[in-house]
């Protein structure tokens, strides 16, 4: 009599399983060295480039964040930066700690490839969905989101701190790896040089912010024609509400998200409420135009607007997007200065 053999599906893949689990939390038993060099740094100059590209830097060894206008070369040079200055702080470290042999290219190679999901965040914060979901939560404010985009953008939140605590962990093994330490002095030294590397990495990147020439924003010609393009598409709005238009606008002429929070329906209810309080639409005086340092590509056009019964002067306020789509329009009192 002989035995039969069958192949049990989830014995053969428990190697594949823990193959993955490997490159997701210790990329290093495959990686280190100059082949982990290789391709960490890959991801961080890729990260700073694509970054860069949308005015995204890293402003810390962990901040990756929206700011004002700079060349690309300077998003890259603080992207190598929050690399550069948490390794040779790990590596000094280590040094003091471990009993074994500290290789530096061992120290920077892990702690370069421990940054690799940081290209994902750089994926994420440039795609036109996140940077419509910011731009709205820049123009309406978080209280006239609606479900959907709440939801959306806490998802989105959840992720991004999934991934930053993604990257802390692999920097940790990383420095553990190549460094031979473990326990509660390595990760009490671990995060006390987080924290100097990320006041140190922000210090640089100002001090090298410093040194740049000021990036114009946006020429005057091309801020007269989105302030013409703001005062058009708001008289044509308001002006429709007062002869009983209330009308969806098209992908062209707003943004996503701004167009799901103006519907007719919306229109009409707010266009109500205005009639009530300040009488009919009459027309709009310019004032100013204006960009905010957390969203340099968003400008905001203030407005003078008069209408009939009107005990005081109201505010008109259009935002458009670097493509010149409407972002955000609100009505409310005149402050001298823009809250």
């Amino acid at each position: 009599m002989y035995a039969s053999h069958t192949h049990d599906p989830h014995t053969r893949t428990t190697p594949v399983r823990r193959m993955w689990r490997t490159w997701l939390i210790n990329p290093f038993h495959y990686l280190a060295g100059g082949p982990a060099l290789a391709w960490g740094l890959a991801c961080i100059v890729l990260t700073a480039w694509l970054g860069g590209a949308f005015d995204y830097r890293y402003t810390g060894t962990l901040s990756f964040q929206l700011s004002t206008p700079t060349p690309i070369w300077l998003a890259i040079t603080q992207g190598l930066t929050a690399w550069i200055v948490p390794s040779a702080l790990l590596y000094l470290a280590g040094h003091g700690l471990s009993r074994s042999r500290v290789r530096l290219i061992d120290v920077l190679g892990t702690q370069a490839l421990a940054r690799a999901p940081g290209l994902l965040v750089a994926l994420i914060v440039v795609s036109p969905p996140f940077r419509d979901l910011t731009d709205s939560l820049i123009a309406q404010g978080a209280t006239h989101f609606s479900v959907a985009q709440l939801a959306a953008l806490t998802a989105v939140a959840t992720v991004m701190v999934l991934l930053l605590i993604w990257i802390v962990l692999l920097m940790y093994r990383a420095f553990a790896v190549s460094c031979n330490v473990t326990g509660g002095w390595a990760i009490t030294v671990f995060v006390v040089v987080i924290a100097l590397s990320e006041v140190a990495t922000g210090a640089t990147g100002q001090f090298l912010q410093g040194t740049v020439a000021p990036q114009t924003v946006a020429s005057v010609p091309v801020q007269s024609d989105q302030r013409q393009l703001a005062a058009q598409l708001a008289t044509r709005i308001l002006e429709g509400h007062e002869q009983g238009r209330f009308e969806a606008l098209g992908p062209e002429e707003a943004t996503e998200e701004f167009r799901n929070g103006f519907t007719p329906v919306s229109q009409r209810q707010n266009h109500q409420t205005i009639r009530q309080l300040f009488g009919a639409f009459e027309g709009l005086d310019y004032i100013e135009t204006r960009f905010m340092d957390s969203q340099p590509h968003l400008l905001i056009h203030r407005f003078k607007g008069r209408y009939g019964a009107a005990s005081r002067s109201l505010e008109v306020r259009v935002v458009l997007d670097r493509d010149g789509k409407l972002a955000g329009l609100w009505i409310k009192p005149w402050q001298e200065q823009m809250q």
